[in-house]
């Protein structure tokens, strides 16, 4: 514990001595945060406020992980995934503060010569269906990449996770509370797949009201701190103590009003990693439990898009779920301050599935 406590506070120490030198470079170099319209009224004066924090706490983790947590077998994994999730973000990113139309365009490439042969019409129709389906779940965005360009890229890290664990790893069984491992073969890949995807994409559309996003993390990666512990994975608990340094000094600069966002770089790495260590902790079902605030808030978002399609209504004034409580009149403060309370709830539960 005493180690695990110095890996903490020296990404703390760390993280607070880098965060006003990126705050100062991203403003110097309007690196900030386009405020969509359709929004709450209230987050347009957020127009221009510095993004992509998440790239210190990113960095900082790394760092010490590489050159302190030396025991690879436990962090290699989790790293390497994040790294992947890391660079999506960046690149979404970017793609944001810049408008990089060329790689909105890259995926919606189509041979001119086969575009009005009946062959091209067949083997094209799967592809706007799947399009469509995600334009349906999801939103168009002005900016950025489109919600089915952001799910091939996903795929590609979840379909890379489910593979490494049940072809390279060969684990083919989920941990439940009271029972224990349950083998489920063939399935336990396409668990994995979904599991990683509805976690990485819950953190991202919870990311959107200041420090709701990076508090609930904190809960989160203390909770699984003290899961490692508990079941000694020591590497692990280490890396966990790390994050949660390195998230105090972005959430102090992150709650409302906020002075940096933590981009989709930061809410990526975050969501994919909660995922992995519940893989690597052979403890799916509990962080499923943790990561409750997440995935409340994030489901509400595709719930309101199929329910506008199906029924023409609406489920919530806005969602995701936490525009709903701003439209109905509570301060972001209060949004995430309860938001906060929950999580630390789900927390106190999912500790106790993973240890029964």
């Amino acid at each position: 514990m005493h180690t695990q406590l110095i890996y903490l506070f020296t990404s703390l120490f760390i993280a607070a001595a880098l965060y006003p030198l990126w705050i100062s470079f991203v403003y110097k170099h309007h690196m900030g945060e386009k405020i969509r319209d359709d929004g709450p009224k209230t987050h347009l004066g957020k127009q221009g406020t510095p993004t992509m924090g998440g790239l210190v706490f990113i960095f900082v983790v790394s760092i010490i992980t590489f050159i302190l947590n030396k025991s690879r077998t436990q962090t290699l994994f989790p790293v390497f995934v994040a790294t992947m999730a890391g660079l999506f973000g960046i690149i979404e990113d970017f793609s944001k503060i810049y408008d990089y139309k060329g790689i909105r365009a890259f995926v919606n490439l189509k041979p001119l010569k086969l575009s009005t042969s009946k062959l091209f019409i067949v083997i094209s129709k799967p592809w706007n269906w799947f399009k469509d389906f995600w334009y349906s779940v999801g939103s168009s965005a002005d900016v950025g990449l489109q919600t089915y360009q952001k799910f091939l890229i996903q795929g590609f890290i979840g379909g890379f996770v489910a593979y490494w664990t049940y072809f390279k790893l060969g684990w083919d069984y989920i941990w439940f509370p009271l029972v224990g491992n349950i083998h489920v073969g063939f399935l336990y890949p396409i668990f994995i797949f979904v599991l990683f995807i509805v976690v990485l994409n819950s953190v991202a559309f919870t990311d959107g009201v200041d420090g709701l996003a990076g508090g609930l993390s904190i809960i989160a990666f203390l909770s699984l701190w003290v899961v490692s512990s508990a079941l000694d994975y020591n590497s692990l608990a280490s890396f966990t103590a790390s994050f949660v340094g390195a998230l105090i000094p972005f959430l102090y600069f992150n709650i409302h009003p906020a002075r940096i966002f933590m981009g989709n770089v930061g809410s990526h790495v975050l969501g994919a990693t909660i995922a992995v260590l519940g893989v690597v902790l052979h403890r799916e079902v509990a962080v499923l439990v943790i990561s409750g605030m997440f995935l409340l808030d994030g489901i509400s978002s595709p719930l309101q898009s199929l329910s506008r399609v199906l029924t023409g209504k609406r489920i919530f004034r806005m969602a995701p779920m936490h525009h709903h409580f701003e439209l109905l009149g509570w301060s972001e403060s209060k949004v995430a301050l309860r938001f906060w309370l929950l999580g630390a709830v789900c927390g106190f539960a999912g500790i106790l599935l993973a240890l029964l």
